[in-house]
């Protein structure tokens, strides 16, 4: 029986912070509170939030907040997700240390702890400085992980303890903290708040990625199994990629204000084909300055976004039926349950998109459909992990 590895249990619970997380920073989008702290990471110069008639009063009196005067619905959200955001960002750490700490014999970690050390460090002088680093600071993440693709390439993926993985993740947290900043500084230019939402996407998805590695465990199957997995596995990749797609166009919709574009279903403001303007929908080169906060494009724009996304749940649910159907008619035990998963979360995932529209956008659906693509995310990466590292029965007994 195969042991899990040093890890397992603490990168589980990054996993459930990530839930966590992921669901707070939608809530945050969907009440309108994504700038109700205007400075960063502190909210009105607080480490919580003010709270008092007279840190409120001190707050709006303050020549950096004349323009942003408290408002106290939206600051705790804004705050509480930031402060969980920062614990999973010293869990990453943690879980990082720890992979070094169990490290094999003669894995090179010395430039990898370095580099970081220089991330991390010129991310906190950004947070002193301002935003004069950030040139600085987009180098130092394409030091880091240049020099983590260069020793992926040099000394591959180890059968043993991860550690290019918990580094990358270790990373990515803190290339996620600044994602989180630009989207304040730059008052939710929409470019940066999609790029944030992914990379809550990916932190998640990268967590879940190393708990079934440290879990140690593959599926067992026989030659001919084998066989039919190698047919299979170019359609799985290809699934988690239409995945992927659909997840970036609901974060554009999200991040442009365009989910409500189209109040009605199966149509759209009442027409089958409404006016719709790509070009301006689609316009990824929008200027950095105005305060996006509502969104600013016009209606024929949002209706394209959101038909887009519309059409591409579309796309995703035919290809996971597909999928589905593919793994169910392996006869494989595995591959069956996996068939069962994939339906369960799409059929989920379906109906908090539809009950959106039906219900009128409320709150709770609204954060469960961002968490529900979270979810269908992770069991792709589930299904294709179990594809690549399936072994034949002997080897895993």
């Amino acid at each position: 029986m195969n042991q899990t590895k040093p890890g397992y249990r603490l990168t589980l619970l990054a996993c459930a912070l990530a839930v966590v997380v992921v669901g707070l920073g939608a809530f945050t989008r969907l009440v309108d509170a994504g700038l109700g702290c205007p400075d960063w990471p502190t909210c009105y110069g607080h480490v919580l939030w003010p709270d008092s008639q007279e840190e409120i009063a001190a707050a709006n009196a303050h020549p950096e907040f004349e323009a942003t005067p408290v408002e106290t619905d939206k600051t705790w959200p804004e705050q509480v997700h930031r402060l969980f955001a920062s614990s999973l960002g010293l869990l990453g750490l943690i879980i990082f240390g720890l992979s070094l700490k169990h490290r094999p014999e003669g894995t090179p970690w010395e430039g990898t702890v370095a580099l970081l050390a220089v991330l991390f460090c010129g991310t906190v002088a950004r947070i002193i400085y301002g935003d004069g680093l950030d040139p600085y600071l987009w180098k130092m993440v394409a030091a880091y992980f240049g020099w983590l693709a260069w020793l992926a390439i040099k000394t591959g993926t180890s059968p043993s303890q991860p550690v290019k993985l918990p580094a990358f993740i270790a990373g990515f947290l803190i290339l996620q903290g600044l994602f989180g900043m630009w989207t304040v500084t730059l008052k939710l230019w929409p470019q940066v708040v999609t790029a944030h939402l992914l990379g809550g996407f990916t932190v998640f998805a990268l967590l879940w990625l190393l708990a079934l590695r440290l879990r140690n465990q593959r599926w067992a199957v026989s030659a001919a199994g084998l066989t039919a997995i190698e047919r299979l596995k170019p359609f799985a990749m290809v699934a988690l990629l239409v995945v992927i797609v659909q997840v970036a166009l609901g974060g554009w919709t999200t991040s442009n204000y365009a989910a409500v574009a189209c109040p009605d279903l199966p149509t759209c403001q009442n027409e089958w084909l409404p006016e719709m303007d790509f070009a301006e929908g689609f316009n990824i080169t929008q200027h950095i300055g105005p305060n996006y906060l509502g969104g600013t494009m016009d209606n024929a724009a949002r209706v394209a976004i959101h038909f887009s996304h519309r059409i591409g749940a579309i796309i995703t649910t035919l290809v996971l039926l597909i999928l589905a159907w593919r793994l169910r008619q392996t006869g494989l035990a595995p591959l069956q349950r996996m068939s069962v998963v994939v339906t369960a979360a799409l059929v989920l995932q379906v109906c908090l998109g539809l009950g959106n529209i039906l219900l009128k956008f409320p709150l709770w659906v609204t954060v469960s459909h961002n968490l529900g693509g979270a979810l269908l995310l992770l069991t792709l990466v589930t299904l294709n992990y179990g594809l690549r590292t399936a072994a034949p029965q002997e080897q895993t007994s």
